[in-house]
Order: structure tokens, then C-alpha cells, then sequence
């Protein structure tokens, strides 16, 4: 198999980097012939890294397509859908021996966009059940291929209440106090404004993604650092397990589609620490409504948040690690090989 890909890089602080290394190094991993070619962003991972223009048009690419008369997979990092769909459907045209698609975000697909991907003739790989939902209405079912993905259940495992309190105060918090964490890109548009309810006898901290550092919401962040109980962290942790460790609830207030990858990974990362969950319905988060540890949100405001907080904090602890084991890589990638 020949792997393409822009997404693939070492830096994994955001969600579809960190789905695409994770995936194509553990598929590396398993099978050593797979040849990795990546474009923009490079990495140790790969075989061969081009210049590729915007259209994916490419002489040196198309050669070994053809060349090596392999199946391909394709990873593009998240673009508007118009040109997601020109650029699956051009793939699908160098690509004779088949070709899948990695889709972790759902493509808006309208009108053209559609056309474009049913012509593609190109399998769809997605992470949630709404976006296999959402392409049965563009493609025939058999070229849908729902995957559950992706938490190192080895890397985010929970700690003692010593431990998270040692955690707590090497990072610069109380450790009496408890500590409610977000992790993801700083706008409006992932309603992390929502965090401005949240009273002073919690700790908050939002974990922002270095990827879009150039696209922060600088007066919503102004506004966030104005509460004496909101820090923000912006520069990369490599151990970013410790973050989830020391928390004491985590907080997924996104409702809108295009501001985050169907599967939260920093919710099922959380959720592999053991912490509650107080999510949104968003994407994969549906799957998880009614389980023990996970609360659904709906009323944002002041009150409501702050209690339902409470009554999270003051209920009874359970394990929502147990909902999260399926969603494993070693799982995803078995269930993976099966395509």
C-alpha cells in the first residue's frame, strides 16, 4: 500500500495530526512494505516526501502510483469541501489499483462537492457514526468504512489522588482545588466562551493547540485570562497524559460542526484517565450519551453549568475508562486491516 499524506508529523497537538501519525505508525509498524509519501509537512515516518501542488497534480507521484500498482491510501488534512472533493476525486483518477480516503472531519459536501466524491470511486474511511450517517447519502454503503478511533489506553491510564495532587502543583495549581480542563483550538466557534461561567472556586485550564496559534480569538482569550481562575497553556507537552491526570472533570462544550474532528480524541483521552465527562452531543459523543461518567449539557448558562458541575463533582465516581477500551488503537488498527 502506498500512503499519502500532508497531515503527518511528530507534533501531535491536534486532533487529525494526531489520528494520522498514530495511524500510519502503528500501520508501518505491521507492515513494513507500505510506502509513506507525504507533502507539506514531513516527518521520519516517510519514505519520500514531494512538492505538491494545491490540485495534487504531480509527475514524480503519479509515476509511482503507477509504478508500484499499489492500493492507495489518502490522509489530507481538513480543507473547505470543494476543494477536499476536487482532490479525492484527481486522486481517484492516478489511482487504478483503488484508493481510500481518511476523512476524520465530516466534508460539508454540497451540490458539486458530492458529485465530485461519488464519481471519485474512492472508499471512505470515517470515525463516527453520524458522518458514515451523512455519506450514505453521497456514496453506496459498500464504500463506507466506519472505524472506531484512537486512544493510547497504555499512554492516558489513571493515577492516584496522591499523584494528581503532585501533578497539580508541578504544573502550577492548588492541589485542594478542583481543576476543570478543555484542550483544543482557542474560538468561538468550539463555544469555549462558555468557560467564562464557570465560578472561581474552580480551577480552569484550556489547553490550546500550537497548529492554530496565528488563528487564536485574541479578545476571547483576553477575556479568558481576565478570570483569576482560567489559565491558558499554548506552548506543546510532550506529556500531555499528565494534563488529563491532574484534572478533576473534563469539559466539551462544541456544538458546531467544523471545529473539531468527529471522534473528540481529548475526550476519549480524558475518559481513559478516568475523569467525568460533560460533553455536547457533538459527532461521536452520541454514542456515549447514557453512560455512566458521561453528562450531556445543554444549558450553558451560569447556573446550569456551575450545577451540573457540582453535582458531577459531588456524584459518585465511575469508571468511564471502560467506555472508552473499544475505541483502543490496537482495536483501530485490527479493525482497520479488515479493509
Amino acid at each position: 500500500m502506498i500512503i499519502v499524506s500532508n497531515s503527518l508529523t511528530e507534533k501531535v497537538d491536534e486532533g487529525c495530526l494526531k489520528i494520522t501519525y498514530n495511524l500510519i505508525k502503528r500501520l508501518k509498524k505491521l507492515h513494513s512494505d507500505f510506502f509513506v509519501v507525504t507533502y507539506d509537512r514531513k516527518s521520519v515516518l516517510s519514505d519520500k516526501h514531494m512538492e505538491i501542488n494545491k490540485l495534487m497534480l504531480n509527475g514524480e507521484l503519479f509515476s509511482l502510483i503507477k509504478r508500484k500498482k499499489e492500493k492507495v491510501l489518502y490522509v489530507p488534512f481538513p480543507a473547505k469541501p470543494i476543494a477536499t472533493s476536487i482532490r479525492i476525486f484527481i486522486m481517484s483518477l492516478m489511482c487504478r489499483n483503488g484508493l481510500d480516503v481518511i476523512l476524520p472531519l465530516k466534508v460539508a459536501a454540497k451540490g458539486i462537492s458530492k458529485l465530485l466524491i461519488r464519481l471519485s470511486n474512492a472508499n471512505l474511511i470515517v470515525f463516527s457514526k453520524e458522518s458514515e450517517d451523512f455519506y450514505k447519502s453521497i456514496v453506496p454503503q459498500n464504500r463506507i468504512k466506519y472505524i472506531k478511533t484512537g486512544v493510547d489506553t497504555k499512554k492516558f491510564v489513571p493515577v492516584t489522588d496522591d499523584e494528581k495532587k503532585r501533578l497539580k502543583i508541578k504544573y502550577g495549581f492548588n492541589s485542594e482545588k478542583p481543576l476543570i480542563l478543555h484542550v483544543g483550538h482557542l474560538n468561538e466557534g468550539r463555544n469555549i466562551q462558555t468557560l467564562l461561567n464557570i465560578k472561581p472556586e474552580y480551577q480552569v485550564l484550556l489547553v490550546v493547540s500550537t497548529l492554530t496559534k496565528d488563528e487564536q480569538d485574541s479578545a476571547l482569550k483576553e477575556k479568558l485570562l481576565s478570570k483569576d481562575n482560567i489559565k491558558i497553556f499554548e506552548s506543546y507537552i510532550p506529556e500531555i497524559q499528565e494534563i488529563y491526570q491532574m484534572s478533576d472533570l473534563y469539559f466539551f462544550p462544541v456544538k458546531e460542526d467544523g471545529h473539531c474532528i468527529d471522534v473528540p480524541l481529548s475526550c476519549l483521552e480524558a475518559a481513559s484517565c478516568d475523569l467525568p465527562v460533560i460533553t455536547t452531543d457533538f459527532g461521536e459523543m452520541k454514542e456515549f450519551t447514557g453512560k455512566l461518567g458521561f453528562y450531556r449539557i445543554n444549558d450553558f448558562d451560569e447556573n446550569g453549568l456551575n450545577g451540573l458541575i457540582e453535582y458531577v463533582l459531588r456524584s459518585e465516581p465511575y469508571s468511564t475508562r471502560k467506555s472508552v477500551l473499544q475505541y483502543d488503537w490496537d482495536n483501530c488498527i485490527s479493525d482497520f486491516s479488515v479493509t
